[in-house]
């Protein structure tokens, strides 16, 4: 998901240079689309380079089916994420609703579209349910644990659960 996102939007970047001279709210959207890009690589290089919490954690996990494991750190990693990226996803909402009302070039709306698209999917919503859906007792240990406070790889993290013997 990271990679087909990242590409969209290096698409959504590549349509901006298209000819014409770019107004104010041009260079203040693209502006706010770039403070957004980096604060999505940056929580994906937290996530990605932190460590495998304990064995005994890693333990706990065990304790749980394999569905809700999966659902649950699949979800909370999503959240997690966006968490971290949400000053600046607030202030590139913020920028899109005070210039949307205005006169805006065809490239400046084909920007704000292509973000729309991507930064405000609704798919945090389905995260949201997923991790709702999971038995509350699971939810609360895991918020119980404070490796969970920051975002983390939930890829490894399964795979490392998976090979728990």
């Amino acid at each position: 998901m990271p990679k087909l996102f990242m590409s969209g939007l290096l698409l959504a970047l590549s349509s901006l240079s298209v000819a014409g001279a770019p107004d104010g709210n041009h260079y203040y959207i693209t502006g706010k689309i770039a403070e957004y890009t980096q604060a999505f690589d940056r929580c994906n290089q937290i996530a990605e380079s932190r460590d495998l919490p304990s064995k005994e954690i890693i333990t706990k996990l065990t304790d749980f089916t394999q569905r809700d494991i999966e659902r649950l750190l699949m979800s909370k990693a999503a959240l997690l994420r966006q968490e971290c990226e949400k000053p600046e996803l607030t202030e590139l909402a913020y920028a899109i609703l005070i210039t949307e009302n205005e006169e805006l070039q065809q490239h400046t709306r084909e920007a704000i579209s292509a973000i729309k698209v991507l930064a405000f999917s609704g798919d945090i919503r389905k995260f949201q349910a997923i991790y709702q859906s999971v038995p509350a007792e699971i939810r609360q240990t895991l918020e119980d644990i404070g490796y969970f406070d920051r975002p983390f790889d939930d890829r490894k993290l399964l795979d490392a659960i998976r090979k728990k013997p």
